[in-house]
């Protein structure tokens, strides 16, 4: 007769158990869910390390801007503006492996292999 009580408690208490494992189970994020969120950790990652670049360019005149025709619109403009500030705030710029200066009456050019400064 005790026997019987015991067996309906522990048969509640399991089912008690289940029910609320499921309830965590159908917490958790979707697989849709979860990938977009990575994804977009992944872009803002990629635009933090796009911006850091760009900044690093900006302070040294002597690090190559590399232009190419594969690179949008929008990425050339921003490069030829990164090109501009640096050879007014320091007077030389380099991009696509040639040093460029700004010459005393605000020309720009680029000294020769002879050293013969060449006006572009």
């Amino acid at each position: 007769m005790k026997l019987i009580p015991i067996l309906i408690i522990v048969i509640f208490f399991y089912i008690f158990l289940t029910l609320k494992k499921r309830k965590k189970f159908s917490n958790r994020k979707t697989l849709i869910e979860r990938f977009k969120k990575r994804f977009k950790n992944i872009n803002v990652r990629r635009k933090r390390i796009s911006e850091e670049f760009t900044n690093s360019l900006l302070l040294d005149p002597c690090k190559n801007i590399p232009l190419g025709t594969w690179y949008s619109e929008d990425e050339l403009r921003e490069k030829a503006d990164i090109h501009r500030s640096r050879l007014s705030k320091f007077g030389k710029s380099k991009i696509n492996g040639e040093m460029l200066f700004v010459g005393p009456k605000g020309g720009i050019y680029k000294i020769s292999g002879d050293g013969k400064k060449k006006y572009v």
